[in-house]
């Protein structure tokens, strides 16, 4: 099962697409998101953002921002 993960800046949208998971730092510690998680909103600290999408594994570097996971399948990452 995939999650659908949205990317937003200020400025436009820069990532939208599916994934296996997504892993975040926030202000709590590192999160791993997998399909059916739990809602959650979460300050995001700058940091290392890992997402896994079947056997590829792609690596991002984050700002600030917020955190939102709804219906245990969408993410949004709004950056600063």
């Amino acid at each position: 099962m995939s999650i659908n993960i949205k990317i937003v800046t200020p400025e436009k949208v820069v990532f939208e697409d599916t994934a296996d998971s997504i892993t975040l730092t926030t202000e709590s510690g590192q999160v791993t998101i997998l399909h059916n998680h739990i809602d959650l909103v979460s300050n995001l600290k700058a940091g290392e953002m890992i997402l896994k999408k079947e056997k590829e594994i792609h690596y991002m570097v984050t700002s600030t921002g917020f955190l939102e996971v709804k219906n245990g399948k969408d993410v949004i990452v709004l950056a600063d």
